[in-house]
């Protein structure tokens, strides 16, 4: 089975890494880009699954990039909006209307949400099939790479919890603002897991983790 291959566009380098995270857990082939310019350039160039776009990208605007994804003769299946934060009530369009993307995702709810958005989409079904298709994928996953699993583990709490403080990690300007930003919630975490696990098998995969998302 190949994996289907999603491009994350996001200005903020860190947020994008999160995504990829979450949705190499899932079983995709994630790649991430920081700059509109460079997703449309990739978008003409290449193939891809799925496209996931924040809607203030920089360089080439989204409604621009949701068009290039969606035209030629092999369309991209899914492409969906990620927002700071989506009040369904604000427009009078449906939110695919919203600059042609399929859905949109708050960026806060990215771990608990896109990845079934994403096999929704792919499936063409309701959002039952589309969990049971994510799930399927998920265990196929696994089972191909089971030495991953503490990585896995480390990586689907770690990016969740970059992810749920988006609009702090999008104020950061370097690395090592991340690092103190998080250093006490990534403690946790390791406790946490170590009180679940029974051992720190997980620690070092922690912050693995967060190396590979803060650079």
């Amino acid at each position: 089975m190949d994996k289907l291959r999603i491009l994350v566009a996001h200005d903020k380098l860190a947020i994008a890494r999160a995504i990829e995270q979450i949705l190499a857990t899932y079983g995709f082939a994630v790649e991430p880009m920081t700059d509109g310019d460079a997703v449309a350039e990739a978008l003409r160039s290449r193939h891809f699954d799925g496209l996931v776009v924040d809607a203030a990208i920089l360089g080439t605007p989204i409604h621009e990039l949701c068009e290039l994804a969606k035209a030629g003769a092999d369309p991209v299946p899914a492409v969906i909006m990620i927002a700071a934060i989506f009040r369904r009530r604000s427009y009078k369009r449906r939110a695919s209307s919203l600059y042609g993307a399929d859905d949109v995702v708050e960026v806060h709810r990215i771990a608990t949400e896109l990845p079934a958005k994403l096999w929704r989409l792919f499936s063409g079904k309701d959002l039952d099939a589309a969990a049971k298709a994510e799930a399927e994928m998920a265990l196929w996953s696994l089972h191909n790479e089971p030495s991953r699993g503490p990585e896995r583990l480390a990586g689907l709490l770690v990016a969740g919890l970059v992810l749920n403080r988006a609009d702090e990690v999008a104020d950061a300007d370097d690395p090592s603002e991340l690092y103190e930003l998080f250093g006490d919630d990534l403690r946790e975490v390791c406790e946490h897991i170590a009180g679940v696990m029974g051992d720190r098998e997980h620690d070092a995969a922690v912050q693995a983790s967060f190396a590979a998302i803060a650079g």
